[in-house]
């Protein structure tokens, strides 16, 4: 039982990393700016569940996991514009 929750808790940080890792990748990528409003979080994170739900039809295994991830760096980043009070509305 206790190997089952060490493992479990290994998991979860390893999939925190991996989140972080994304996050600051992104970043990198597109900038340290901010999102301007709830629709540009909503707008984000709709385009990545598309993309989501195309890799499930397609059965791809990698980018399902890929677009699992990029809507976590979405919700990850959207919460901390809300967060910080810098949406617009």
């Amino acid at each position: 039982m206790i190997i089952r929750k060490i493992a479990y808790y290994f998991l979860q940080t390893i999939a925190i990393v991996v989140v972080v890792r994304k996050l600051e990748y992104r970043l990198k990528q597109k900038g340290y700016g901010t999102l301007k409003s709830k629709h540009e979080v909503l707008g984000i994170i709709t385009e990545e569940y598309n993309e989501l739900i195309q890799a499930i039809t397609n059965n791809d295994d990698d980018n399902f996991e890929e677009e699992l991830l990029d809507i976590a760096v979405a919700c990850v980043f959207g919460f901390a514009c809300s967060y910080a009070k810098t949406l617009d509305w």
